[in-house]
């Protein structure tokens, strides 16, 4: 099974360019815009400066992600011209998304040095040089591929931080979380789990810890109430809600929203539709 896809419909991003040409001087980028940033450097040199760490000095061409909002400034030297790509990145329902919780802070690609970025770049950038009907909308559906090809390469150099995306990787894990994604409304149990995974329970427990962060029950729970989320978003009943993530009794599944999200799903629902208006 490809481990993006029991992620990706419930918790996935999209990407928007913004810029694409020939830049000079500085420009800055601010947190509290509440996105990720993509930046694909194709010529020139430029350094990114951070307001609570050092600064990046891209010198070859290179792909640059922040995977979390960043206040960070764009700095080409005096005088020059760097080529650039710059793409928004939004990760849905970002606080809990398990994509972007996997990944580092900021990421720094030389184009040489990954191949795999090869076709996906040559697309992005001869869509770049036309004026086709769709062009804008091209470019953000290639971008949202480099962001998946970033996802692999932190899967394959080990950057992936704990959480679902690295318990995605893990062979005995995988399985487990497989079935705990495509079935949220199943009365599972820690020795159901053990057993797809192919362990005693004990190390079980121990190992999906140890990979994921949190015990498996603690995960169940997290999933289950994520999902809820999206469901109540869609308008669905707190009682459909319930019945729907693994919950025969509606006090109960209350009372597990409430303790896991501090709020009742009626009051959570009332807060989000606010905050959004």
């Amino acid at each position: 099974m490809d481990e993006l896809l029991t992620l990706l419909p419930r918790f996935g991003f999209s990407a928007s360019v913004f810029f694409h040409g020939e830049f000079c001087g500085q420009t800055q980028f601010l947190a509290d815009q509440s996105v990720g940033h993509l930046h694909l450097i194709s010529k020139g040199q430029l350094v990114m400066e951070h307001s609570d760490g050092p600064p990046l000095h891209v010198t070859a061409p290179a792909l640059v992600f922040y995977s979390r909002p960043c206040d960070h400034r764009l700095v080409i030297p005096t005088e020059n011209l760097a080529s650039l790509l710059c793409a928004s990145v939004r990760f849905h329902s970002a606080a809990h998304n398990p994509i972007a919780l996997a990944l580092p802070d900021v990421m720094c690609i030389r184009l040489n040095e990954e191949t795999g970025l090869s076709p996906t770049l040559s697309l992005l950038f001869a869509e770049a040089a036309t004026d086709g009907i769709g062009k804008r909308l091209m470019m953000d559906r290639l971008c949202d591929m480099l962001v998946i090809h970033l996802v692999r390469y932190a899967q394959r150099t080990k950057l992936v931080r704990k959480g679902a995306l690295a318990g995605l990787s893990d062979m005995q894990i995988a399985p487990v979380l497989a079935m705990l994604h495509a079935e949220p409304g199943r009365s599972w149990s820690v020795a159901d789990m053990a057993a797809a995974a192919n362990m005693s329970r004990t190390a079980f427990i121990n190992h999906f810890r140890n990979v994921v962060g949190v015990p498996p029950a603690d995960y169940l729970t997290g999933w289950r109430m994520e999902l809820a989320k999206v469901h109540l978003r869609e308008g669905r009943s707190v009682k459909q809600v319930a019945q729907t993530v693994g919950y025969s009794y509606q006090p109960g599944f209350t009372n597990a929203f409430k303790s896991r999200c501090g709020v009742s799903p009626t009051d959570w629902l009332k807060q989000s539709c606010e905050a959004n208006d």
